[in-house]
């Protein structure tokens, strides 16, 4: 019977047995893995350095533009006007003390409340032979409508 011994494993054999069990060992020691990665560390390093000057340059130029921009529109502020109203908005006119143009005003007031078109309306002024407030020329649907929009209290 031939049973050969086997002897003894040294301690740093051990310690790679353990090693190889725990992790698997690739047979590379950890400073010559870290040596080879190290080139592609540094230039992945050196991009990302470079992509976030050129992010910083970008939020510059952005926050240049904002401060010209808001300059600009500080210094030219009364040649803007801002439309902050959804609706049409009605131009202010002077209220007329005049009775005829208070009697027009009326007119159009109670014929717009009974759905009557701009059209009737102005036909309506010219049957009855109410003048206009030049004394000039006739009634017309755009006169009148341009009357309703302008005053406000019609």
């Amino acid at each position: 019977m031939n049973i050969s011994k086997k002897k003894p494993p040294y301690r740093n054999d051990r310690a790679d047995q353990k090693q190889e069990k725990k992790g698997g060992n690739t047979g590379l020691p950890l400073a010559k893995i870290l040596q080879e990665l190290t080139p592609s560390i540094e230039d992945y390093l050196k991009k990302l350095s470079e992509n976030q000057k050129k992010i910083v340059d970008a939020d510059l130029k952005i926050s240049e533009s904002i401060e010209r921009l808001t300059n600009h529109i500080i210094s030219e502020k009364q040649n803007i006007r801002l439309n902050l109203y959804a609706g049409k908005v009605r131009k202010k006119f002077k209220k007329s003390e005049d009775s005829h143009h208070q009697r027009v005003k009326k007119i159009i007031t109670r014929m717009r409340k009974k759905l009557k078109t701009y059209e009737e309306i102005a036909r309506f002024l010219e049957k009855e032979n109410i003048p206009t407030f030049t004394k000039q020329g006739r009634w017309h649907a755009q006169t009148v409508h341009r009357l309703f929009q302008d005053y406000p209290d019609i």
